[in-house]
């Protein structure tokens, strides 16, 4: 173990929003944009060329019309929206202070068991 830092994961999701920003040049877009990009883009569990259900299609949507039509990219909603598209590339996005995260010293002192598996 390092003394330096604590290494945890790498953000799969940060290449999807890389791209979105790269081609949108915009903080916000339309739901149709967004889709249209995202379809076009490969991530680490999801290949190019998938096809959209009627849920997640409504449901960014939604987000769309809770902000006058288009979606801000950097919202919470649209990374709510994210984590459901790719579970396995995007955190959800909890409410802040609604988790505790812990190092793995802080982890092992409250349960006494170790943080790998």
């Amino acid at each position: 173990v390092s003394s330096y830092y604590d290494l945890c994961c790498i953000d799969l999701c940060e290449d999807l929003f890389t791209e979105l920003e790269m081609r949108l040049k915009a903080p916000q877009a339309k739901p149709a944009e967004i889709l249209k990009i995202l379809t076009t883009v490969s991530s680490a569990y999801v290949p190019a060329g998938r096809t959209w259900t009627d849920s997640l299609t409504k449901k960014l949507g939604e987000v769309a019309e809770h902000h006058g039509g288009e979606v801000p990219l950097h919202g919470r909603l649209f990374a709510q929206w994210m984590h459901f598209a790719y579970p396995f590339e995007c955190p959800y996005p909890h409410l802040s202070g609604a988790t505790r995260p812990q190092t793995k010293g802080e982890w092992f002192d409250e349960t006494g068991m170790p943080s790998s598996a």
